[in-house]
């Protein structure tokens, strides 16, 4: 049996004691075009399958088989492509997500990068256990896999099988975008960014995509936390406050010259309320009334009204692979809480695991 037909198609391996070291941290290079970013759906599967796999972090790398990189032609207009990349984020992470849950480690990292962000690859990928690509595209990012793992063998590599429609859309790749318009000089966002999660960086990411100079990412205070469900094990501020950080630079932020403001926050608000510079607030589609109360609040006080951009951040049909007898939309509906991949479940899950060691 051949590597490809061994792993294709993806589900859930178990991951044995005696295998856990080869699989603590993968690396999933797809192909990624203007085709792809419209319907990613031929994707979904091998990524639910990549996401099982790893026992400690699961890295998926975009990049563009052929010619100029897409990620970079994005950047250069992020209004115009911001929802087209939202939309393209939210189903990968959510499927991502479900892979964690459904092979029962919730507490996997799961992370998306591009081919053509600025930045360190050493730095974005970290160490890596193994590696898996698509039959046919062996040589998918291979500058950045020289730079980042060297050190990597044959045996530390995986194929799995394209499946035509997924192959059809990297021959009929489509156009490039070639529009150029700045984004926002200054953006903000907000949350508690517990156990920083797929859902975190998907809006994370975006801020960042949308930003030029300076984006402001507001971190509540851990007293406006007391409520919270399993509030014994929140992350700190200081570990929530640098999780955020280390994620944006990895995600090439300072790279690009943007200050990275991450700031503790004492209310709902933050800097939103008084800041003059800010002109653009990112908001998840469950949280919009607030970002109306920003503005609310704003032009009680002379201020600008900002624009906002909101991020679908999960959807059940993201998720779910009609192809697939794995119904991935019954693991996020059932595990991933409130549609959302919140901190709330993962915090319920350690708490199950605590009580459970006792």
């Amino acid at each position: 049996m051949s590597a490809a037909e061994l792993y294709w198609p993806p589900k859930v391996y178990p991951v044995t004691a005696e295998d856990a070291n080869h699989h603590k941290r993968a690396l999933f290079v797809c192909p990624f075009t203007p085709a792809i970013l419209a319907n990613p759906s031929p994707l979904l599967h091998a990524l639910g399958y990549a996401a099982s796999q790893a026992t400690e972090r699961c890295i998926v790398l975009f990049s563009t088989p052929t010619g100029p990189q897409l990620y970079p032609a994005l950047r250069a207009a992020p209004k115009q492509h911001f929802a087209a990349l939202s939309r393209f984020l939210a189903q990968v992470y959510s499927v991502l997500a479900a892979g964690q849950w459904e092979a029962g480690r919730p507490l996997t990292d799961v992370e998306v990068r591009f081919d053509g962000e600025e930045g360190d690859w050493a730095l974005k990928l970290g160490s890596l256990s193994f590696v898996i690509g698509f039959e046919g595209f062996e040589g998918l990012a291979a500058d950045i896999l020289a730079q980042a793992a060297p050190d990597l063998t044959s045996n530390e590599r995986r194929l799995v099988q394209i499946e035509p429609e997924l192959d059809q859309l990297v021959q009929n790749a489509g156009e490039l975008p070639t529009a150029s318009e700045l984004g926002y000089k200054v953006s903000a966002m907000g949350g508690t960014f517990d156990h920083l999660h797929a859902a975190h960086k998907l809006l994370l990411h975006m801020a960042l995509f949308a930003t030029e100079q300076r984006l402001i990412v507001g971190v509540m205070a851990h007293r406006l936390l007391a409520t919270k469900s399993h509030a014994a094990v929140l992350d700190n501020l200081d570990t929530r406050l640098g999780a955020a950080t280390a994620f944006l630079r990895r995600c090439g932020g300072e790279a690009r010259g943007i200050v990275l403001d991450v700031v503790e926050i004492q209310d709902a608000l933050g800097p939103t309320a008084w800041d003059p510079e800010i002109s653009l607030l990112v908001v998840s589609k469950e949280t919009l009334s607030g970002g109306n109360m920003v503005n609310r609040v704003r032009g009680e006080k002379g201020l600008s009204v900002l624009d906002m951009l909101a991020i679908d951040v999960i959807s059940s049909e993201f998720a779910h692979d009609k192809r697939s007898t794995r119904d991935l939309s019954a693991v996020e509906e059932a595990l991933l809480k409130d549609a959302k991949m919140g901190s709330t479940g993962i915090r319920d899950f350690i708490a199950r695991q605590q009580q459970s060691q006792q």
